[in-house]
């Protein structure tokens, strides 16, 4: 049965619709009338309906403007505009305004109008379910991440407008990893399920409840009055979540770590205040988890820094949130691109994309580095072969590798693994290592070297010219060629020091038979210096920045005309 509701102050045309709709829905339909907009919007704040047929012209306002007022009383329902006259530029106009149709009056027929009816019930539908999808997260029927940003910001800019507070508090669950690989995604996936249900119990329907990925989620606490009332949400949502979850005959435990941040006393603005809720959130779990922190000044955000940041990479590189761009190499006779040096990126969830600076000392401080690095070089693998594949001339990629790298003992194993696995020729793998790891050289470290140059895979010198290390170690490892540092090519061709130093640095590149690679090239004049004093190739932003792997392949298939 299909509810109606007719908006026509002309009795004979109110008539002549109901008729139309007997014929058409053989009375498979109620119909509620009203004779104005007013009148309708008090039943549609009533009752549900599940289409609203409404004349464009009555007595108490412009139809079109009551559209987004049927919208907000009933969302399910869509809108038919019946008009008396043909014309184009009024039914856009309905139909940006809301409305599903635009009818003719004496055009349509008992068919042509309930047609139209299910037609646009089906369409309707459709849009709320797209919405839906755009919105919500499917598994858990929560807001997603892209909701939760918008109503965020709307919710900031209401408390600038009203004066009034939002708090935000972002939830890890503790050890969900170990659930999810003992147990399955299937089970992960019920107890996630779980979770959202509980989450929602602990806020107010003017609250947002926010699933942001994996195990993390998020609350959005809308007109709080006291920090008080924020804490005891809170303490509802660890009270809660330590209740047992019973999944395929397991019984589960699950706890999490909450950080607190509250608008404005905490932040200036709605991106500060994610990085101040995932500080104290990091803060939680840090103290061991099944807890709450607010956000306190001075807290490290992001957990870029401190004790969290190990705890951190390793969510990163299980939640694959690192990336690799690439920057093309550019060889000076041949005017092509020569290859591609590999660069690591974190796509962090709450600071965007965050430089390898910002994090890879601290991961060789904390071991991190060892299994950020395998994860480069298998990605990077991966990524050349599939270049290989595609015919492209220069698959060749070049990986960064560091010194806690080589000295973990098993790395000649590593990369024959890696080489293996992803069927990449040695040959298009080149391994960078920094001029620092020269003066820390044993036989060991040598030994490494040679096993890994044996495989056929090209190994170079990275950042030469810093000034660390004696140029003799050259002679002792197994290289194939040398990148100079970029702080010696920023001020050429006019500083005469860093001149002549790169001259002699080529000079003895071309000496002992390695090729010269120049970084961090950006103007016509770098490079043309480099040219005439014969410099191999060079890197950086005068051939292109670093890319996404799709982008920087163009740089492959193309000349460069420069």
């Amino acid at each position: 049965m299909i509810k109606l509701l007719l908006v026509e102050d002309d009795q004979k045309e109110a008539l002549v619709i109901k008729k139309m709709l007997k014929e058409g829905l053989q009375n498979q339909f109620t119909l509620e009338h009203s004779l104005s907009v007013s009148g309708a919007l008090d039943l549609v704040k009533k009752h549900p309906f599940q289409a609203i047929i409404l004349d464009l012209h009555l007595p108490d306002g412009k139809s079109f403007e009551s559209i987004p007022q049927f919208i907000q009383y009933c969302p399910g329902a869509p809108i038919l505009i019946l008009s008396g006259v043909e014309d184009e530029e009024r039914a856009i106009q309905a139909v940006k305004s809301g409305a599903q149709d635009y009818l003719i009056k004496g055009q349509t027929s008992s068919s042509t109008l309930c047609r139209a009816i299910r037609y646009a019930m089906e369409r309707h539908r459709a849009t709320q379910r797209i919405t839906q999808l755009a919105h919500y997260d499917h598994l858990t029927g929560l807001a997603n991440r892209g909701l939760f940003y918008e109503r965020l910001n709307c919710a900031v800019a209401r408390c600038n407008r009203n004066d009034t507070a939002i708090a935000l508090i972002f939830l890890d669950l503790d050890h969900f990893k170990e659930i999810n690989d003992t147990l399955g995604h299937d089970c992960g996936d019920s107890l996630l399920k779980t979770v959202a249900t509980r989450v929602k119990k602990c806020i107010r329907e003017i609250d947002t409840g926010v699933r942001l990925g994996g195990d993390e989620f998020a609350v959005l606490l809308e007109q709080i009055i006291s920090v008080e009332d924020v804490a005891s949400v809170a303490q509802r949502i660890l009270h809660l979540l330590a209740q047992p979850v019973i999944v395929n005959q397991h019984q589960l435990h699950v706890t999490g770590s909450l950080g607190i941040t509250i608008y404005p006393w905490d932040s200036a603005n709605p991106q500060e205040l994610l990085s101040h809720a995932d500080a104290a959130m990091y803060r939680a779990k840090a103290q061991g988890g099944n807890t709450y922190q607010f956000y306190t000044a001075g807290m490290k955000t992001a957990g870029l820094d401190g004790s969290t940041l190990e705890v951190e990479l390793r969510r990163a590189l299980t939640k694959q949130e690192f990336l690799l761009h690439y920057q093309p190499q550019f060889d000076f006779a041949t005017k092509q691109v020569i290859g591609m040096e590999a660069l690591l990126r974190w796509h962090h969830p709450y600071q965007g994309l965050v430089g390898p600076n910002h994090f890879i000392p601290q991961a060789e401080e904390n071991g991190m580095i060892i299994p950020i690095g395998e994860w480069v070089l298998r990605a990077a693998s991966k990524q050349a072969k599939y270049w290989e594949k595609q015919g492209f001339p220069a698959p060749r990629v070049a990986v960064n590798l560091s010194a806690r790298q080589i000295h973990q003992g098993n790395l000649p194993a590593l990369i024959l693994d890696i080489l293996q696995s992803s069927h990449l020729d040695p040959e298009n793998l080149k391994l960078e290592l920094t001029e620092t790891f020269l003066i820390h050289e044993t036989d060991e470290t040598l030994q490494t070297l040679r096993e890994i140059k044996a495989m056929g895979v090209h190994l170079y010198i990275d950042d030469f010219g810093a000034g660390y290390a004696s140029l003799r170690y050259l002679k002792s490892f197994p290289v194939d060629g040398i990148k100079l540092d970029q702080s010696l090519i920023h001020h050429l061709p006019h500083n005469s020091n860093d001149a002549a130093i790169v001259d002699a640095i080529i000079s003895l590149g071309k000496a002992m038979g390695l090729q010269v690679i120049a970084e961090g090239v950006e103007t016509q004049e770098q490079a043309d210096f480099l040219e005439e004093h014969g410099c191999d190739a060079m890197q950086g932003y005068w051939v292109a920045p670093p890319l996404p792997a799709n982008e920087s392949a163009q740089h492959m298939v193309h000349t460069c005309s420069r």
